[in-house]
């Protein structure tokens, strides 16, 4: 009885080392088959979203690199290093498998600059400084609107001007004027006096805004205001939103 009960143990234990090595020799083949087979290394980078970065920019910075093996992507290293550049705003990696990754980056966009010692800021609508480059350009040439009557020293590119110099509310100002359109109809912002912004626009207006108090309010107004002198063809100089709670039109004739 007690011979029978023994040779049962030896075939279970023999049937838990049998598994046990075949588990371990599956672990190993799986390895080798993962890592040590080209199967798995990388043969196409896709990037999804750049438009003033180059792919082979985004897929440099990002250092993946086609032949590495999929798996020995770290994607939050990647992700930091991409998110690293100033015209990258936010980014992903995804895998693909068995060979393929794809890049998606979000880019941040030029929407004005601050003339700078004889350069141009470049900045996002958050502030961020996307470039900072020689003036070669005629002010005429120049589309993005240029930000004037503010006093920058020893930036650099990813720097934040708003946090900078403490006008935070700029940011909302360029925001709702993208989304109303009117930003990209101003030549010039004067921030001189930050109770009282004054605007020229690309026609010649010039608009006293007052604060960047009501800003969506005032850009309501302003809007209406150009499509009414547009539409009736007014000879129109300035529009006064710091005289009172009702903007005053200033014609040619006045």
């Amino acid at each position: 009885m007690d011979k029978g009960k023994r040779t049962k143990r030896r075939i279970r234990r023999r049937g838990i080392v049998l598994k046990l090595f075949l588990f371990v020799l599956i672990l190993i083949l799986l390895y080798l088959f993962v890592f040590k087979t080209n199967f798995f290394n990388i043969k196409e980078i896709k990037v999804v979203g750049a438009n003033k970065m180059s792919s082979e920019e985004v897929i440099k910075a990002s250092s993946c690199s086609k032949g590495e093996n999929i798996f020995r992507i770290n994607s939050n290293v990647c992700e930091e290093s991409l998110n690293a550049l100033p015209y990258i705003k936010s980014s992903k990696i995804k895998r693909n498998f068995p060979d393929k990754i794809t890049i998606e980056i979000q880019e941040r966009k030029e929407v004005a600059i601050i003339p700078y010692i004889g350069s141009f800021v470049y900045i996002d609508d958050e502030g961020y400084i996307l470039s900072i480059e020689e003036k070669e350009e005629e002010e005429e040439k120049i589309e993005l609107p240029q930000i004037v009557g503010v006093e920058l020293s020893d930036i650099e590119v990813g720097n934040n001007v708003f946090e900078i110099l403490d006008i935070h509310s700029m940011m909302e100002f360029i925001r709702l004027g993208e989304r109303s359109s009117l930003f990209s109809s101003m030549k010039y912002i004067d921030c001189n006096d930050e109770n009282n912004i004054i605007i020229e626009l690309k026609n010649g207006i010039k608009v006293a805004f007052g604060s960047l108090h009501n800003v969506k309010y005032k850009y309501s107004f302003l809007h209406h205001i150009l499509e009414d002198i547009e539409r009736e063809d007014r000879d129109v100089k300035q529009i006064l939103f710091n005289k009172g709670d009702n903007p005053v039109i200033i014609t040619g004739g006045q």
